[in-house]
């Protein structure tokens, strides 16, 4: 088993993406608040720990006994189009929570930044034959962050993403041979969603990224966390490194 990719940008208290398992990884991180929610994409394992909005801030007993209020409203941020998605899916659920008062939700438009105090968060529309996803861009003074999870293949062109201190990138593959033996073939559709280690360090260097770390690792390429150190020591020059549980980053 492998938590699913997430990132909580401590400062503004930004949470990317809420999948299911994100209430055991905040309470072990120790993370109690949470301002804004910014969604990649609709798909179950980045979306379904929505639920971390109720558990947090509405106390039903209190609400039941003292008349209590919920404690926050919780922005939910998307692209237009990734929140069409996620009503298409989930409109049941979020307007649930809209009616409790528990959520809001923020459309945002593609290429343009979102100002959260002295942090932009910009989103880029990744139109993949599965999937409307997003590659994130956050800045923060001269710093510059991209936030690549899932389905983000082909890769946007846009030269604000061009040399960030970090970019994090997931669905990277290594090579076979993977979980019960299996080799992903040349012509094989998953070659056109996933990234292959030579297609990742290959964008990476043609961002000029200074740091690359790679999430959304997969159970199923069957390789501990020590097979990831090797595999980082073999890339030793290219500067990346594999994320895992509970990892955190100062810039």
């Amino acid at each position: 088993m492998r938590s699913s990719a997430s990132l909580y940008v401590s400062d503004v208290k930004l949470l990317l993406d809420t999948p299911e398992d994100v209430a055991y990884q905040m309470n072990r991180e120790g993370v109690n608040d949470i301002d804004y929610i910014f969604y990649s994409h609709w798909h179950p394992d980045h979306t379904l720990g929505l639920r971390i909005v109720e558990k947090m801030y509405r106390f039903w007993l209190g609400t039941f006994v003292r008349g209590d209020k919920q404690l926050k409203k919780v922005k939910i941020c998307a692209l237009t189009k990734v929140m069409t998605d996620l009503y298409n899916v989930y409109g049941t659920f979020l307007n649930y929570y809209m009616r409790l008062g528990l959520i809001e939700k923020i459309s945002l438009e593609n290429a343009t930044s979102y100002q959260i105090r002295d942090y932009s968060v910009t989103p880029f529309e990744v139109l993949g034959s599965n999937v409307i996803s997003t590659v994130f861009l956050i800045k923060h003074g001269n710093r510059k962050v991209i936030y690549a999870p899932c389905d983000v293949k082909p890769f946007p062109q846009d030269l604000r993403l061009r040399k960030p201190d970090l970019l994090i990138l997931g669905e990277v593959f290594p090579e076979g041979p993977l979980k019960e033996g299996i080799t992903i073939p040349e012509d094989n559709p998953l070659r056109r969603e996933l990234f292959s280690m030579e297609e990742a360090l290959k964008l990476a260097k043609n961002l000029e990224a200074k740091k690359t770390v790679f999430t959304h690792i997969e159970e199923e390429w069957g390789k501990s966390y020590d097979d990831y150190k090797v595999i980082e020591g073999l890339y030793g020059r290219e500067n990346i490194a594999f994320a895992y549980d509970g990892m955190k980053i100062n810039l």
